[in-house]
């Protein structure tokens, strides 16, 4: 039974600097996705977005994610990113946001297979690096991951990488699992599991039902607890004391990640408060004082605030 390991993309939050502090505090990863880069057709991507996907910058295995429906604009992209050493590239798939969808870009291309067929078929005959795809069952019916599957199976796709939902129920609402099972049935290419796996216990219950999967991929669920990855590769717990100190070693990567990489204390600042919606969680800290630290305005006021919620 496999326990292969992903981090989830999720914009904003697991870029870089994130990755990086989790792959030294909370080892047991085997990779990541990172956060989509949009194709701009004869554009050059930016630097920062370059770097964010070079490998050497990397401590931790990471696939660039490239969104967007233009195949050769997306050819374009990922071979500036296979340029600078990444011999494989995502294709989101499964992005639920208006912004996005309204494009038929994401989970927004989805209704459309002859599409997606003809992207595929253009793009893998012109890339050589390896080529995965992240996407959901569907934007508004199941049905349109049902259609996909032939299609998907006619590509040498590296994996598929399903969250069990329709776009439009975003984040809530119930996975469906029997779909899901049936996808794994029908493709033929490796499948990797995403959504919902929020304790230890869950993903058990998951690899006990779907043997076959070949990867598991943890987002929100992690953000709220990286202690989950120690449970997850069969590590022994360790005493809240240690917890306490790898979240603040954590949370200090963080802060010189963001001030090292970024310009002016507002972008800084913003980074940093980003995460405390899910890192709130996992220190467990007093929420008067989650909420004074999501109002600062400075960063010596937010060091001096951050420093009381570890104490």
């Amino acid at each position: 039974m496999t326990t292969t390991l992903l981090l989830a993309p999720i914009r904003g939050l697991t870029d870089l600097v994130y990755r990086n502090a989790l792959a030294q505090c909370f080892p047991g990863l085997d990779g990541a996705i990172a956060p989509f880069v949009l194709t701009v057709g004869g554009k050059q991507v930016k630097a920062t977005h370059l770097a964010e996907c070079t490998p050497d910058q990397n401590q931790l295995p990471t696939i660039p994610q490239i969104i967007g429906k233009n195949p050769q604009q997306f050819v374009d992209l990922a071979r500036q990113l296979e340029e600078v050493g990444n011999p494989q590239v995502n294709w989101n798939l499964g992005c639920p946001y208006p912004t996005m969808t309204k494009k038929q870009c994401g989970a927004g291309l989805l209704p459309y297979p002859d599409q997606i067929d003809h992207f595929l078929e253009t793009v893998c005959s012109q890339l050589s690096l390896k080529i995965s795809i992240k996407l959901r069952l569907g934007l508004e019916s199941k049905d349109e991951i049902i259609a996909l599957l032939p299609i998907l199976n006619r590509y040498p796709l590296e994996h598929v990488t399903i969250h069990p939902r329709l776009a439009q129920q975003m984040y809530e609402g119930e996975i469906d699992l029997e779909c899901f099972e049936h996808c794994c049935h029908k493709l033929t290419v490796p499948v990797i599991y995403s959504g919902d796996i929020q304790t230890f216990d869950d993903l058990q219950d998951l690899q006990n039902r779907f043997g076959q999967v070949q990867g598991w991929m943890l987002g929100r669920g992690l953000l709220a607890n990286p202690l989950l990855l120690e449970q997850c590769k069969g590590g022994m717990a360790g005493s809240p004391e240690d917890k306490k100190q790898q979240l603040k070693k954590f949370h200090a990567l963080l802060f010189d990640g963001y001030c090292q990489r970024l310009s002016g204390a507002k972008h800084q600042l913003q980074h940093l408060l980003n995460h405390w919606e899910y890192l709130g969680q996992a220190v467990g800290c007093d929420p008067r004082l989650l909420k004074k630290l999501q109002k600062v305005k400075c960063l010596s006021r937010y060091r001096d605030l951050a420093t009381r919620i570890f104490q």
